[in-house]
Protein backbone atom coordinates (compact mmCIF):
# COMPACT_ATOMS: atom_id res chain seq x y z
CA UNK A 1 0.00 0.00 0.00
CA UNK A 2 1.44 3.38 -0.64
CA UNK A 3 1.38 6.49 1.37
CA UNK A 4 0.57 9.53 -0.68
CA UNK A 5 2.22 12.90 0.65
CA UNK A 6 -0.60 13.82 2.99
CA UNK A 7 -0.03 10.73 4.79
CA UNK A 8 4.40 10.74 4.98
CA UNK A 9 3.45 14.45 6.18
CA UNK A 10 1.42 12.98 9.33
CA UNK A 11 3.91 10.55 9.93
CA UNK A 12 6.89 12.80 9.53
CA UNK A 13 4.79 15.26 12.21
CA UNK A 14 4.21 11.99 14.37
CA UNK A 15 7.84 11.14 14.58
CA UNK A 16 8.85 14.65 15.46
CA UNK A 17 6.53 14.49 18.37
CA UNK A 18 8.00 11.15 19.12
CA UNK A 19 11.51 12.45 19.12
CA UNK A 20 10.85 15.50 21.06
CA UNK A 21 8.92 13.44 23.26
CA UNK A 22 11.87 10.61 23.76
CA UNK A 23 14.04 13.53 24.19
CA UNK A 24 12.47 15.45 27.28
CA UNK A 25 12.08 11.90 28.92
CA UNK A 26 15.61 11.41 28.46
CA UNK A 27 16.27 14.56 30.01
CA UNK A 28 14.06 14.21 33.05
CA UNK A 29 15.46 10.98 34.03
CA UNK A 30 18.89 12.29 33.50
CA UNK A 31 18.59 14.77 35.55
CA UNK A 32 16.82 12.13 37.82
CA UNK A 33 19.92 10.13 37.62
CA UNK A 34 22.08 13.49 38.27
CA UNK A 35 20.53 14.41 41.53
CA UNK A 36 20.49 11.00 42.95
CA UNK A 37 24.12 10.69 42.47
CA UNK A 38 24.91 13.65 43.47
CA UNK A 39 22.73 12.83 46.43
CA UNK A 40 24.66 10.05 47.04
CA UNK A 41 28.18 11.30 46.59
CA UNK A 42 27.14 14.06 49.05
CA UNK A 43 26.05 11.26 51.68
CA UNK A 44 29.17 9.45 51.65
CA UNK A 45 31.67 12.61 51.61
CA UNK A 46 33.34 13.24 55.51
CA UNK A 47 31.53 16.34 56.07
CA UNK A 48 27.50 14.88 55.52
CA UNK A 49 28.63 11.64 57.70
CA UNK A 50 30.37 14.44 60.39
CA UNK A 51 26.55 15.90 60.67
CA UNK A 52 24.90 12.81 60.58
CA UNK A 53 26.89 11.82 64.18
CA UNK A 54 25.41 14.95 65.72
CA UNK A 55 23.01 13.65 68.55
CA UNK A 56 21.39 16.56 69.27
CA UNK A 57 20.44 19.20 66.17
CA UNK A 58 17.92 21.13 69.35
CA UNK A 59 15.04 19.95 66.88
CA UNK A 60 11.64 20.90 69.36
CA UNK A 61 8.26 20.66 68.04
CA UNK A 62 5.67 23.42 67.42
CA UNK A 63 3.51 24.51 70.58
CA UNK A 64 0.11 25.77 69.99
CA UNK A 65 -1.29 28.79 71.30
CA UNK A 66 -3.62 28.79 74.34
CA UNK A 67 -6.74 30.16 73.91
CA UNK A 68 -9.61 31.09 76.39
CA UNK A 69 -12.30 32.86 75.47
CA UNK A 70 -11.03 36.23 74.21
CA UNK A 71 -7.70 36.07 75.40
CA UNK A 72 -4.41 34.23 74.12
CA UNK A 73 -0.81 33.44 75.02
CA UNK A 74 1.09 32.86 71.68
CA UNK A 75 2.90 29.59 70.65
CA UNK A 76 5.84 28.52 69.31
CA UNK A 77 7.67 27.80 65.91
CA UNK A 78 9.06 24.04 65.52
CA UNK A 79 11.90 23.25 63.90
CA UNK A 80 13.95 20.44 62.08
CA UNK A 81 17.25 20.39 60.26
CA UNK A 82 17.86 20.43 57.27
CA UNK A 83 20.68 18.53 56.31
CA UNK A 84 21.31 18.99 52.66
CA UNK A 85 21.17 22.67 52.80
CA UNK A 86 23.74 22.39 56.17
CA UNK A 87 26.21 20.61 54.44
CA UNK A 88 26.30 22.79 51.02
CA UNK A 89 26.85 25.54 53.61
CA UNK A 90 29.23 24.13 55.36
CA UNK A 91 30.91 22.77 52.46
CA UNK A 92 30.95 26.38 50.67
CA UNK A 93 33.27 27.17 53.80
CA UNK A 94 35.24 23.98 53.79
CA UNK A 95 34.61 22.91 57.26
CA UNK A 96 32.59 21.57 59.87
CA UNK A 97 31.17 24.19 62.27
CA UNK A 98 27.50 24.07 64.16
CA UNK A 99 26.87 27.57 64.05
CA UNK A 100 26.04 26.91 60.20
CA UNK A 101 23.15 24.70 60.89
CA UNK A 102 19.94 25.46 58.69
CA UNK A 103 16.88 24.38 59.91
CA UNK A 104 13.21 24.31 58.84
CA UNK A 105 10.57 26.20 61.17
CA UNK A 106 7.12 24.59 61.37
CA UNK A 107 3.87 27.14 62.44
CA UNK A 108 1.81 25.66 65.03
CA UNK A 109 -1.43 24.56 64.16
CA UNK A 110 -3.24 26.92 66.58
CA UNK A 111 -0.76 30.10 65.89
CA UNK A 112 -1.29 33.81 66.99
CA UNK A 113 -1.25 35.15 63.54
CA UNK A 114 -4.60 33.59 62.92
CA UNK A 115 -6.42 35.10 65.64
CA UNK A 116 -5.72 38.48 65.62
CA UNK A 117 -9.20 39.17 67.28
CA UNK A 118 -8.01 37.34 70.51
CA UNK A 119 -6.08 39.79 73.29
CA UNK A 120 -2.65 38.56 74.12
CA UNK A 121 -2.11 38.40 77.58
CA UNK A 122 0.84 36.98 78.24
CA UNK A 123 4.06 35.34 76.66
CA UNK A 124 5.40 32.41 75.99
CA UNK A 125 8.92 32.61 77.24
CA UNK A 126 9.62 31.12 80.44
CA UNK A 127 12.27 33.46 81.13
CA UNK A 128 11.19 36.99 79.71
CA UNK A 129 9.13 39.63 80.96
CA UNK A 130 8.16 42.45 78.94
CA UNK A 131 7.88 46.05 80.45
CA UNK A 132 5.68 48.94 79.44
CA UNK A 133 5.65 52.28 81.12
CA UNK A 134 3.97 55.74 80.52
CA UNK A 135 6.16 58.07 82.36
CA UNK A 136 9.33 59.69 81.05
CA UNK A 137 10.95 59.58 84.95
CA UNK A 138 12.25 56.18 83.60
CA UNK A 139 13.77 57.26 80.39
CA UNK A 140 17.28 57.71 81.37
CA UNK A 141 17.79 55.01 83.66
CA UNK A 142 16.48 52.46 81.55
CA UNK A 143 18.49 53.64 78.66
CA UNK A 144 21.39 54.11 80.95
CA UNK A 145 21.53 50.67 82.01
CA UNK A 146 20.87 49.22 78.40
CA UNK A 147 17.20 47.83 79.72
CA UNK A 148 14.48 46.80 77.26
CA UNK A 149 11.10 48.88 77.84
CA UNK A 150 8.20 50.30 76.14
CA UNK A 151 6.88 53.49 76.45
CA UNK A 152 3.27 54.66 75.78
CA UNK A 153 3.24 57.60 73.28
CA UNK A 154 0.77 60.36 72.05
CA UNK A 155 3.05 62.82 70.42
CA UNK A 156 5.97 62.47 68.17
CA UNK A 157 8.47 64.43 70.02
CA UNK A 158 8.45 61.67 72.78
CA UNK A 159 9.89 59.30 70.48
CA UNK A 160 13.86 59.00 70.97
CA UNK A 161 16.06 57.04 68.20
CA UNK A 162 17.56 54.14 70.40
CA UNK A 163 17.27 50.17 70.27
CA UNK A 164 16.16 49.87 73.86
CA UNK A 165 12.85 51.62 73.41
CA UNK A 166 9.81 50.51 71.82
CA UNK A 167 6.38 52.36 71.51
CA UNK A 168 3.10 51.44 71.64
CA UNK A 169 0.52 54.57 70.12
CA UNK A 170 -1.77 55.31 73.42
CA UNK A 171 -4.11 57.62 71.78
CA UNK A 172 -7.68 57.24 72.03
CA UNK A 173 -8.99 59.53 69.49
CA UNK A 174 -8.93 58.54 65.92
CA UNK A 175 -7.75 61.35 64.14
CA UNK A 176 -4.93 61.23 66.80
CA UNK A 177 -4.35 57.83 66.14
CA UNK A 178 -3.68 57.53 62.82
CA UNK A 179 -1.28 60.55 62.60
CA UNK A 180 0.90 59.21 65.07
CA UNK A 181 0.63 55.64 63.34
CA UNK A 182 1.84 57.40 60.38
CA UNK A 183 5.27 59.00 62.00
CA UNK A 184 5.67 55.46 63.58
CA UNK A 185 5.58 54.10 60.46
CA UNK A 186 7.54 56.41 58.14
CA UNK A 187 10.60 55.94 61.60
CA UNK A 188 9.80 52.31 60.92
CA UNK A 189 8.91 52.76 64.68
CA UNK A 190 5.78 50.60 64.54
CA UNK A 191 5.33 47.49 66.25
CA UNK A 192 1.56 46.70 65.46
CA UNK A 193 1.04 46.68 69.23
CA UNK A 194 -1.81 48.43 70.76
CA UNK A 195 -2.67 48.16 74.61
CA UNK A 196 -6.19 47.25 75.74
CA UNK A 197 -7.61 50.23 77.05
CA UNK A 198 -5.36 52.76 76.09
CA UNK A 199 -5.21 52.31 72.21
CA UNK A 200 -8.12 53.31 69.68
CA UNK A 201 -9.14 49.57 69.75
CA UNK A 202 -11.13 50.04 67.05
CA UNK A 203 -8.73 51.28 64.48
CA UNK A 204 -6.50 48.75 65.84
CA UNK A 205 -8.55 45.74 64.76
CA UNK A 206 -9.22 47.59 61.57
CA UNK A 207 -5.08 47.71 60.84
CA UNK A 208 -5.08 43.98 62.00
CA UNK A 209 -2.63 45.20 64.93
CA UNK A 210 -1.64 43.03 67.89
CA UNK A 211 -4.14 43.71 70.76
CA UNK A 212 -2.45 42.83 74.27
CA UNK A 213 -3.57 43.37 77.92
CA UNK A 214 -0.85 43.66 80.59
CA UNK A 215 -1.18 40.82 83.61
CA UNK A 216 0.56 42.90 85.89
CA UNK A 217 -0.44 45.96 86.73
CA UNK A 218 1.96 47.84 89.47
CA UNK A 219 1.13 50.97 90.95
CA UNK A 220 2.97 52.87 94.02
CA UNK A 221 0.20 50.69 96.42
CA UNK A 222 1.15 47.19 95.32
CA UNK A 223 5.08 47.13 94.59
CA UNK A 224 5.64 44.21 97.20
CA UNK A 225 2.74 42.45 95.45
CA UNK A 226 3.78 42.70 92.33
CA UNK A 227 7.71 41.81 93.38
CA UNK A 228 6.10 38.51 94.98
CA UNK A 229 4.30 37.82 91.85
CA UNK A 230 6.79 38.03 88.86
CA UNK A 231 7.20 35.30 86.47
CA UNK A 232 8.59 34.88 83.00
CA UNK A 233 6.03 35.62 80.00
CA UNK A 234 4.69 38.69 82.50
CA UNK A 235 3.69 41.86 80.49
CA UNK A 236 4.60 44.24 83.17
CA UNK A 237 2.99 47.68 82.82
CA UNK A 238 4.17 50.44 85.67
CA UNK A 239 1.83 53.04 85.67
CA UNK A 240 2.91 56.79 86.29
CA UNK A 241 2.43 56.99 90.17
CA UNK A 242 5.22 54.47 90.74
CA UNK A 243 8.69 56.21 91.35
CA UNK A 244 12.31 55.37 90.11
CA UNK A 245 13.24 54.00 93.39
CA UNK A 246 10.09 51.46 93.56
CA UNK A 247 10.85 49.83 90.08
CA UNK A 248 14.64 49.77 90.47
CA UNK A 249 13.78 46.97 93.14
CA UNK A 250 11.43 45.47 90.77
CA UNK A 251 14.23 45.28 88.42
CA UNK A 252 16.38 44.73 90.79
CA UNK A 253 14.37 41.45 91.51
CA UNK A 254 13.95 40.69 87.91
CA UNK A 255 17.31 40.18 87.41
CA UNK A 256 17.79 38.33 91.31
CA UNK A 257 15.42 35.75 89.34
CA UNK A 258 17.20 35.33 86.19
CA UNK A 259 14.74 36.80 84.19
CA UNK A 260 15.81 39.17 81.15
CA UNK A 261 13.69 42.15 79.99
CA UNK A 262 12.62 41.42 76.59
CA UNK A 263 11.79 43.80 73.24
CA UNK A 264 8.46 43.83 72.91
CA UNK A 265 8.55 42.70 69.73
CA UNK A 266 9.38 39.22 71.26
CA UNK A 267 6.04 38.96 72.78
CA UNK A 268 4.34 38.61 68.98
CA UNK A 269 6.93 36.09 68.01
CA UNK A 270 5.99 32.29 67.66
Amino acid sequence: MKLNNYSYKILGEDMRKLKYLVLIVMSIFSFYISDKLLLMVEGMSPLMQTINEVKDFKEYEPVDAVINGNTIIPGKKGRTINKRETYLKMNDFGTFNETFFVYDYHSPDVSLYDNLDKVIIKGNSDSDIYLIVDSDTFDDYLVENKINFTKLIKKENKIKKNDYISYINSNNEETEFYDLNYYLKRNKKNNKICLVGISNIKVCKELKYFLIEPNLNMFHSNVASVKSKLKGGDILYVHDNVSLAELKVIISEINYKGFRLANIKELIKE
